[in-house]
C-alpha cells in the first residue's frame, strides 16, 4: 500500500472487504453484461495491527473489464470483430435475398462467443483507491518485509554508466529503453519470474498464429502470446517474459539480454520492460501491433513488485542516467516517459513472504454453465445485439464515436528533455520511519495490493 512515494503497509499485509453487489448475465434476458462491486473496510499489517479503511476498486490489471466508480463492468459478448461484422451482414438479405448463405457461412466459420461473466483467478492484481481519509496508528509498519531501496555504490554507478540506452528492431529502428538490471545467475532470473507467475512467449508458428487469432476474436488472453524480437548489439534477447490476465490487448512484458560490463568478471542481465495497453491493425507493420503505456517507470516498479512478492529480491538500487533523454518514441511511434533511473535488482533464491494462490497461472479458465446453457445464451444475446445495434442509427453513432476518439489521441512527437527536470519515481519501495508512521497524518491516496484469496 503506497501513498505518493511512501510505503504505508508492507508486502504481506491483508486487505479485507465484502461483495457489495453483483450482476450476472445468466441467460442474457435481463442483462447483456455482468458487474461486480467490491468494498474494502480493513487492513491488517504483518504485525497484526488492524487499520480501518474505506477503499474501492480502481483497476483490475491486464483485464478486459473496465472499472467505473468502483464497479467492475463486464464485457458485452457481441462487442468483438465478428460480432460487429455479423451485425452489418444481417442487412444483406434485405438488399439481396441470396445473401442468407453468406451470413450462415460466416457464423459457421467464426462460432466464437466470448464469456460475458466476470471471473478472476486467485492472484489477480487489483489496484484500490481509498475513498475517505484515515490515519495509521503508531508503528503500524513492520520494516522487515519491505525490500530495501539502498543507495547506489560507485560500482553500480560505473555499471549503469556503461549501459546501452535502447534496443532496436530487426530493421535497426530504436525501440524500447533499458530500465532494469538483474544481478544473479540465469537460473535465478528464470526462477524469479516463474515464481512470480510470469510466462515465456511462444515462438511464431502456425499454431501460435491461430491461438493469437482465437484470443483476438474471443476477446480473451493468450498467456504465452508471441513477442516481437528486439536486438541488442545485433543479438536477439536471451529471455522474454510476460504476464497477462483475460485480455488480448493488455499485458506486462519484458525482454532480457545477458550483458558483460567492462571490468567485471560476471555478466549481468539487462532488460527493457513495458506494458501493452491496446492492440490495433497497422497497415504499415502489416499486422496487429500493441501500443504501450507511456510511463515505463510504472512497469519497472511492477516488475520489481512482482519479484518481491515471490520472495526473490535481496535489494533494490535506483541509479540515475541523467545524460539520456526522458521522452522518446519507440518503433511504433508510442511516446515513452521516464525519470531515467535504472532499477538494479539483486536476486536471491526465492522464498515467498506471502501465501501463494493455489493453482497459479496454470489453473483452468472458468466457464459457467453447460454447453446447452451457453448455446441458448449466445442466441439470446445475439438477437438482442441485432435488434439494438444492427441499424443505421447505431452505426452512425458508433462511427462518430470512433472518429472523435481517434481525433482526441493524435500521435504527437516526443519532446526531448533531460532527466534533471524529473524527480525519481521510487514509489514501490521507499519505507517510512517510525516517527512518520505515528504522525496521524490523514491520507487519501491510491493504494496498491495483490489479491491472494
Amino acid at each position: 500500500m503506497v501513498c505518493g512515494n511512501d510505503v504505508l503497509l508492507p508486502v504481506g499485509s491483508s486487505i479485507e472487504g465484502v461483495v457489495r453487489s453483483k450482476r450476472k448475465v445468466g441467460f442474457g434476458i435481463r442483462h447483456e453484461t455482468a458487474a461486480l462491486e467490491l468494498e474494502f473496510h480493513r487492513a491488517v499489517t504483518t504485525s497484526g495491527t488492524s487499520v480501518p479503511i474505506d477503499a474501492k476498486v480502481a483497476e483490475v490489471e491486464n483485464a478486459r473489464e473496465s472499472v467505473r466508480n468502483g464497479v467492475i463492468q463486464g464485457i458485452r459478448s457481441s462487442d468483438t470483430f465478428q460480432g460487429s461484422i455479423s451485425s452489418r451482414l444481417i442487412h444483406l438479405p434485405t438488399w439481396n435475398p441470396y445473401s442468407d448463405p453468406v451470413l450462415i457461412a460466416f457464423k459457421a466459420v467464426f462460432p466464437i462467443f466470448p464469456e460475458p461473466e466476470i471471473y478472476y483467478r486467485a492472484g489477480t492484481d487489483i489496484r484500490l483507491e481509498t475513498t475517505t481519509a484515515f490515519s495509521l496508528p503508531d508503528r503500524a509498519i513492520s520494516d522487515e518485509l519491505v525490500p530495501q531501496n539502498t543507495a547506489p555504490t560507485e560500482e553500480l554507478d560505473h555499471l549503469v554508466s556503461q549501459l546501452p540506452a535502447r534496443v532496436v528492431t530487426r530493421k535497426d529502428v530504436d525501440a524500447d529503453m533499458i530500465n532494469l538490471v538483474f544481478i544473479g545467475s540465469a537460473s535465478m532470473v528464470r526462477s524469479a519470474f516463474l515464481s512470480a507467475g510470469w510466462r515465456n512467449s511462444d515462438p511464431v508458428s502456425r499454431r501460435s498464429v491461430m491461438k493469437n487469432l482465437y484470443a483476438l476474436l474471443n476477446n480473451n488472453g493468450y498467456a504465452q502470446q508471441p513477442m516481437r524480437t528486439f536486438y541488442l548489439d545485433g543479438r536477439p534477447e536471451d529471455m522474454n517474459w510476460q504476464k497477462s490476465l483475460n485480455s488480448y490487448d493488455r499485458r506486462d512484458h519484458l525482454r532480457i539480454w545477458s550483458w558483460q560490463p567492462t571490468g567485471s568478471p560476471d555478466p549481468v542481465w539487462i532488460s527493457s520492460s513495458t506494458r501493452d495497453t491496446g492492440a490495433v491493425l497497422a497497415v504499415k507493420q502489416k499486422g496487429f501491433i500493441h501500443h504501450i503505456a507511456s510511463d515505463i517507470d510504472q512497469e519497472r516498479s511492477a516488475v520489481i513488485r512482482d519479484l518481491s512478492f515471490a520472495g526473490c529480491v535481496e535489494s533494490v538500487h535506483y541509479v540515475s542516467r541523467s545524460d539520456f533523454p526522458v521522452s522518446v518514441q519507440n518503433a511504433t511511434g508510442d511516446v515513452m516517459h521516464t525519470d531515467n533511473f535504472v532499477g538494479v535488482v539483486n536476486l536471491k533464491d526465492c522464498n515467498p513472504t506471502v501465501p501463494q494462490p493455489a493453482g497459479g497461472p496454470e489453473q483452468r479458465n472458468y466457464r459457467p454453465g453447460n454447453h446447452l446453457f451457453r448455446f441458448a445464451r449466445r442466441q439470446i444475446l445475439t438477437f438482442r445485439n441485432d435488434i439494438f445495434r444492427a441499424n443505421i442509427i447505431y452505426g452512425s453513432y458508433e462511427g462518430t464515436r470512433m472518429a472523435i476518439t481517434a481525433l482526441r489521441h493524435p500521435n504527437l512527437p516526443a519532446p526531448v528533455e533531460t532527466a534533471s527536470q524529473y524527480a525519481p519515481a521510487h514509489e514501490a519501495f521507499t519505507s517510512l520511519s517510525p516517527e512518520q508512521t505515528g504522525s496521524q497524518k490523514p491520507l487519501r491516496k491510491p493504494l496498491q495490493l495483490r489479491t491472494i484469496h
